[in-house]
């Protein structure tokens, strides 16, 4: 254990998780979905098990520092694939255990794997925040911008959802009234001070999302805790897409600057001088 890390004993666990392979906290969105929580680890990473119909879809693989493999064929029988939502290293750490594996079909992410076979660049990846390398990794299929993905009968919508980062995604199930959100939206600091971060691309991206998407729509993101300290899903909805757009509408209207904001009781902006202008 490191000082990323804390002990188990010490996280409280919101009532339908329960502890797996002494690391990550497991429980069901719905009978075929499955959170897939790290709330030990300081960035409290959540990736999600999608199944249906003998196939399955992960989506983000888990920070790396412990196997994720062996619990997801553990959950599930089905052929999985995997599907990073974005190359920071903190969503692609078990991509080596769980394939074949999808990426968003980006002229920057093309560019990255001549070959089909991907090497994220450092700004990409941001691996050096804790000295890691970036992976090199098969691509088995290019998901384009708006594609439909299925796994059995379920349909999932490949939203390009910059902000955060360029290249950044969010899956779509309107079956489900639900959107994956990944990093665009979770609980805790959302983090447009780092490369590639940007506000105008998040305003964009909060309009298209708050124009298409229904009032009572379920959001799960990918970190956060809950207030009072409990770990759990980070789910939001429509009203904190409404919250962040005003935050950053309200930044746009000033001058560059670094800062923090807060947006409401469960959600804190942080941001750059260059991420006015990226």
């Amino acid at each position: 254990m490191d000082d990323l890390e804390q002990p188990i004993e010490s996280v409280t666990l919101a009532q339908g998780l329960a502890w797996e392979d002494g690391w990550f906290a497991v429980g069901p969105v719905d009978g075929d979905t499955l959170a897939i929580g790290e709330p030990a680890y300081h960035q409290k990473n959540w990736s999600y098990l999608i199944t249906d119909g003998g196939k399955s879809l992960l989506f983000d693989t888990g920070s790396g520092r412990r196997p994720i493999g062996s619990l997801v064929a553990r959950h599930t029988a089905a052929s999985t694939r995997a599907f990073p939502s974005h190359m920071h290293f903190d969503h692609l750490g078990g991509v080596y255990e769980v394939g074949p594996v999808i990426v968003t079909d980006l002229p920057m992410l093309r560019t990255m794997a001549p070959d089909d076979t991907l090497t994220p660049t450092e700004e990409a990846y941001l691996g050096h925040y804790e000295n890691l390398s970036p992976p090199n990794f098969s691509v088995d299929h290019w998901a384009g911008i708006g594609e439909v993905l299925q796994v059995g009968l379920r349909h999932l919508h490949v939203l390009h959802t910059p902000g955060h980062s360029p290249d950044s995604v969010s899956l779509w199930e309107p079956a489900r009234n639900r959107l994956y959100a990944a990093d665009f939206l979770y609980r805790g600091a959302l983090y447009a001070q780092t490369p590639g971060a940007s506000l105008p691309a998040y305003r964009a991206t909060l309009e298209s999302l708050l124009d298409s998407l229904p009032e009572d729509i379920e959001i799960l993101g990918a970190h956060g805790q809950t207030e009072g300290g409990t770990d759990d899903m980070p789910r939001l909805g429509h009203e904190d897409l409404a919250a962040l757009h005003n935050a950053v509408c309200t930044l746009l209207k000033g001058p560059p600057h670094h800062g923090e904001r807060a947006i409401n009781p469960h959600m804190t902006l942080l941001y750059s001088e260059a991420s006015f202008s990226a």
